[in-house]
This record gives structure tokens, sequence and C-alpha cells, in this order.
């Protein structure tokens, strides 16, 4: 088929056709840069065929600025409204969270210790897109106005005693535009945490760091 179209150029009197070698050599070249998503399988049955590399091809998305922007990352609570797959309610309740957010230049995790800014302790389940009249709906009689969406998080204030920290057993939503001190800012002052959590708080959190905050290496972790 190349063969075919490199001669049918030639015919239409296209300048500079290049060889078919020379054009396999830039592919292959191509290829070597930028990674091939396509693997080659065959059936038991000796049948061959082809299969494009899912994980590949995402990364291939993060990685161009322009399809970038238009990604989302975190599911969306859009009320009554439901227009994309990344509404859907089992992404939003039932699908782990993503992991991580970034605030202000500081990485959180999911079942982190984090501090906001009202010096309250917080420890995040869940992020999610809403706007605010949707994540946290007015008092009745108080008029709403919607705006842009926000990255808001679902989880449980803490509050540190001297017999230890304890968890809410209420779930409330905050905005993370009010994280402020991050687990690791936090666990840079080892008499922060030497409390330890309350016994009755343990089937909540831990005081642990995220698995993924070693892993990922200071980077941002996205699920997909």
């Amino acid at each position: 088929q190349k063969q075919a179209v490199l001669h049918w150029a030639k015919q239409l009197g296209v300048r500079d056709v290049p060889s078919l070698h020379a054009l396999q050599k830039c592919y292959d070249e191509m290829k070597r840069m930028v990674g091939d998503p396509t693997d080659r399988a065959v059936s038991p049955l000796g049948n061959v065929f082809y299969i494009n590399d899912v994980a590949k091809a995402i990364a291939k998305d993060y990685a161009n600025p322009l399809t970038r922007l238009a990604m989302q990352d975190f599911p969306e609570d859009g009320g009554n409204g439901m227009s994309q797959v990344f509404n859907g309610e089992k992404m939003l309740h039932e699908m782990p969270s993503p992991p991580a957010v970034r605030v202000h230049g500081s990485i959180y995790f999911v079942g982190e210790l984090l501090q906001e800014s009202s010096k309250g302790y917080f420890i995040p389940e869940r992020f999610f897109l809403a706007t605010p009249s949707t994540a946290r709906p007015s008092p009745p009689g108080q008029p709403s106005t919607d705006c842009m969406k926000e990255l808001f998080a679902l989880g449980r204030s803490a509050t540190r005693t001297d017999a230890g920290f304890i968890v809410s057993d209420e779930r409330e939503i905050i905005p993370t535009s009010m994280f402020q001190r991050s687990y690791e800012d936090i666990a840079f002052h080892p008499a922060e945490l030497s409390c330890g959590l309350t016994q009755s708080s343990k089937k909540y959190a831990s005081l642990e760091p995220n698995p993924w905050r070693k892993k990922s290496g200071g980077r941002m972790v996205y699920t997909v």
C-alpha cells in the first residue's frame, strides 16, 4: 500500500517523493522518539490482529499541550444534570477518588491529615468538581449564586487533643482552596503528630502518609 501511494504521487508529478526505504526509516525513527501504541497479537487460531495500548494513548494526550487542556481529571457533581461521563454518579460515589490535588503548589493526598485555613485539621476522602451551590447548598431562604466550578473535598474534620486526634463521625465538604498545610508540612514537626489518634478515631483514619506520596516522588498522581 505504501509503495502504491508513492507510485501515485510520482505519477501525479509530486516533487521530492521519498523512496519506500526512506519512508520506512523515517517511520521507525518516529516510533523510537514517541513510542508505538499499537501491539501485535496472535489468537490461538493463528489470526493476527493489532491492539492499541490505551495507557500509551492516554499518556500521549497528557503530553500534548493542546489535548491536555481539554482533559478533566476529577469527577463532577452536576446536580440534577448530566452531559458527560464524569458527571455520572458511579464515578462520583463508587469509583476510587483521584488520589491527589495540587493547591498553592503543595500536593495533598486522600487519607492524609492536613490543616486548612481556619487552623482546623481535615482528612480528605474524595476530590470532586462542583459549583459552590451544588457542593454546599445554601440554607433555606438564602439565595444561591452559581459561579465557576471549584474543586472540593469530601472528608472528616479532626481535632487535636492531648489524648490524640479526634476524627469526626460526620463527613463534610470543604473547598480545596482552604487547604493550607500538607501532611508533609505537618510531619516536619514530629511533635504535632506524636499524640496519635484516639481509639474511637482509628476506624476512620491513620496518621501515616498515603503510599502514593513516596511512590510519586513529589509529583502529582492522576487516575484515568
